[in-house]
């Protein structure tokens, strides 16, 4: 008898090969009735899938990436993870396309065009799209490709596959922690927050979380500000923040990583509050090595990328389920550990 493949078993059964191959790998899904069929049938031709093998007979799968970040050094970290994730499956034929946008110029036409070069790959991966504009252009977009995936700025109201992010309520929490911990024998313990987007669903529930923290903690809220996640928004505040709020703030956490104008300012204040802010891009770094900057969380992209690409690989070519959403360990970072975070 010729060597049986699953070509040979699809045939016999008269399903298709990813059918077969489906009934192979206990997380795909398919019919208990066809998986027993296919399972028997190996069974009795004493047939065992190969599936590397079977992925070099089969055409190569293409994954788009659309990479925006207003961090360059963000840019850069995911993709690496990329390439781990990438080098890992070095078996399979996967071949990948990156479009770097830049949320600092560009606009939402480019992020229209971008999505469109992808529509007829097999997976989509893009990351700080969570704008409710950004949301409503990838809720149509899903239409023509459902194989979309979401990491790091994640609105989920937007519809997709899964999404691979920190947890915002974890590192909001984490901050208040911490600055609780700074001001334990402190007389005052007042707090202010500083917010990225509050209409962004990600950096709303990261306030929540704080203040529900604060509470936890014995810290008093005096005061919270929404940065809109812009610098120049920032900027604009500070005398009203210097004015009515920094004589009686020991403390203050930001849930965006846009705050070089605020640490600007606390630089040129005698008394300067324990600061905790967001993620370790250079500006961050800059000012975590002086002193202004007390502790910083950190979110790992790089490490978010990697799960995303390898997930949507194996849920392409194995049709591997994913949960809803997947994340990423939040860590706090100072000076002393600052080169782990390089």
């Amino acid at each position: 008898m010729a060597e049986v493949t699953i070509y040979t078993i699809a045939k016999e059964l008269n399903m298709t090969s990813s059918m077969v191959s489906r009934a192979f790998n206990p997380n795909a899904r398919i019919a208990p009735e066809k998986r027993k069929m296919v399972l028997e049938l190996a069974e009795k031709y004493g047939f065992s899938p190969n599936k590397h093998a079977s992925r070099l007979s089969m055409k190569p799968i293409n994954i788009g990436i659309i990479l925006s970040s207003r961090f360059d050094v963000n840019t850069q970290k995911m993709t690496e993870g990329i390439k781990k994730a990438h080098s890992r499956l070095k078996d399979y034929k996967i071949n990948y396309d990156i479009s770097v946008i830049d949320k600092r110029k560009n606009t939402d036409k480019d992020y229209v065009d971008a999505l469109e070069k992808y529509v007829n790959y097999d997976g989509i991966i893009v990351t700080g799209m969570s704008s409710p504009k950004c949301s409503e252009v990838l809720n149509c977009f899903y239409e023509k490709n459902k194989n979309i995936v979401q990491v790091q700025a994640v609105n989920e109201n937007t519809k997709c596959l899964f999404s691979s992010k920190h947890n915002e309520e974890t590192a909001s929490a984490l901050a208040a922690e911490f600055l609780s911990n700074c001001l334990r024998f402190s007389k005052r313990k007042n707090v202010f927050l500083f917010t990225g987007d509050r209409e962004s669903r990600l950096h709303s529930k990261a306030a929540n979380a704080f203040e529900k923290m604060c509470k936890s903690c014995g810290l008093n809220l005096v005061g919270c500000a929404d940065m809109g996640d812009s610098e120049d928004k920032l900027s604009k505040f500070l005398p009203t923040f210097k004015s009515e709020y920094f004589d009686n703030v020991d403390g203050i956490y930001t849930t965006s990583g846009i705050c070089e104008s605020l640490c600007k300012f606390l630089e040129c204040e005698n008394d300067k509050p324990v600061f905790v802010s967001f993620d370790t891009h250079d500006v961050i770094k800059k000012y975590l090595e002086n002193g202004i900057i007390s502790a910083t969380i950190a979110q790992n992209v790089s490490r978010q990328m990697e799960i995303a690409f390898e997930n949507l690989a194996h849920y392409i070519i194995d049709f591997v389920e994913c949960p809803d959403i997947v994340y990423t360990d939040v860590q706090i970072v100072m000076k002393s550990n600052m080169h782990q975070f390089d």
